[in-house]
């Protein structure tokens, strides 16, 4: 669950923006579908690239920044000097957190996590330059995380680093980033799309089953989805894999309605809920990697069937229609399969309004969003706004306008 995203001094959110995602203010709920809606270069994509940005940052400041430069941003072109402010309230394993840093041109000038159990804030760690301060409560395991201050360098996040080696307090906020935040921002990528449909449908019948009655209410024409079969090399570990995988969601469901259940395991395997979810997640990502590496040996195979053509089409000889739905249903239908924040860019840019607007309302329905999935999504068209679809306060979605000033800045405001 995302509770908040702040931003500062990224392209054309110059100055400090929030985009909140719940409603309330004692006991915050979160809000399934968040809309954002604005004009030609109102700085809709540049929103959704601050929320990439700093999954990004997260993930790859370590490995994936230079380190004999300064951190990776990108200020408004006015304001160069000042630094660019990331900053998100979340929840993750059933824990809610703040994280933010702080970018100048040539380091993370500060980076900070705080968690707030039972709403009392408590400091994980606060980083002002190359001064970390580790909090009171986390001394059990500060070994972990100061073995780590010497290592990080001045221009990478210190979370990026404690994520991949694993120090206990930090890691629930990096795999928070890792594993329940999705960006789908630029252009299709027919590859992309086809590795992601593939994987998707591979993992089982009812995977398939599923998009293929979403892609056909589309009316698109199309009657069924073919894939390559697996390589025999791979067949039985993918398998195995979705086998495991099957029987450990099983018991993660089972754990989290019902306390007794739980403690039995934990007895018996050893593992608790929130260890459970991780190995969970640990499989399918496993499951995935080896996927794509089957693949990159023979291709996916993807081929779509029409009604009364004999000839079977590929991904690139479709229509732009086509290729949008499929480049979005997975991505989607994971989001809400794991409970993720999924961010889109235009979420309906090619597709008619009816077409997006059954997309959005699989996140509006409890019975299709079981697990408390989020979506956000821009979009310059004023039909995309909630149109009611009868559904709840609860559940309608939360609609924020982005406008761009003569000076070249964006403000968020909502509706």
């Amino acid at each position: 669950m995302l509770r908040s995203f702040r931003v500062s001094n990224h392209k054309s959110l110059a100055d400090l923006q929030e985009l909140r995602l719940t409603r309330g203010a004692a006991a915050p709920v979160a809000v399934p579908v968040t809309a954002v809606h604005g004009g030609p270069a109102a700085g809709k994509s540049n929103l959704v690239d601050a929320v990439g940005h700093m999954r990004d940052a997260v993930l790859n400041s370590v490995t994936g920044w230079d380190p004999y430069a300064g951190p990776v941003r990108f200020p408004h072109l006015a304001f160069p000097g000042r630094p660019t402010d990331f900053e998100a309230v979340f929840i993750a394993e059933g824990i809610p957190y703040t994280y933010g840093f702080r970018l100048d041109a040539a380091d993370v000038a500060a980076e900070w996590l705080y968690s707030h159990p039972r709403s009392r804030k408590r400091i994980v760690f606060e980083r002002e330059g190359e001064a970390v301060r580790i909090g009171p409560i986390f001394e059990p395991a500060r070994f972990g995380i100061t073995a780590l201050i010497s290592l990080v360098r001045p221009n990478a996040l210190l979370l990026s680093l404690a994520g991949q080696m694993y120090s206990e307090a930090l890691v629930p906020a990096y795999r928070w980033f890792e594993t329940m935040l999705e960006v789908l921002a630029g252009g299709a990528d027919i590859e992309a799309t086809e590795l992601r449909l593939g994987s998707h449908l591979s993992r089982s019948t009812e995977n398939a089953a599923r998009l293929l009655t979403l892609l056909q209410s589309a009316d698109l024409g199309i009657t069924d989805l073919l894939i390559a079969q697996n390589d025999p090399g791979y067949a039985d570990y993918l398998r195995d894999l979705d086998a495991d995988i099957a029987i450990l969601g099983e018991q993660t469901e089972r754990a989290a309605v019902s306390a007794g259940y739980a403690a039995q395991l934990e007895q018996d395997s050893g593992l608790n809920a929130t260890q459970l979810a991780r190995e969970l997640t640990n499989m399918r990502n496993a499951r995935d990697a080896l996927y794509s590496r089957m693949v990159v040996r023979r291709g996916v195979g993807l081929r779509l069937v029409h009604t009364g053509v004999e000839p079977v089409f590929t991904l690139a000889e479709e229509s732009s229609a086509t290729q949008a739905l499929l480049r979005l249903l997975p991505v989607l239908l994971d989001a809400l399969d794991a409970g993720k924040v999924l961010v889109v860019d235009d979420i309906g840019a090619q597709l008619t309004v009816e077409e997006t607007d059954r997309l959005v309302q699989l996140f509006q329905n409890p019975e299709t969003n079981t697990r408390g999935a989020q979506l956000v999504y821009t979009t310059g068209n004023r039909a995309l706004m909630d149109r009611g679809n009868g559904r709840s306060a609860r559940t309608r979605s939360t609609v924020w306008t982005v406008r761009r000033s003569d000076a070249g800045t964006s403000t968020l405001t909502v509706s």
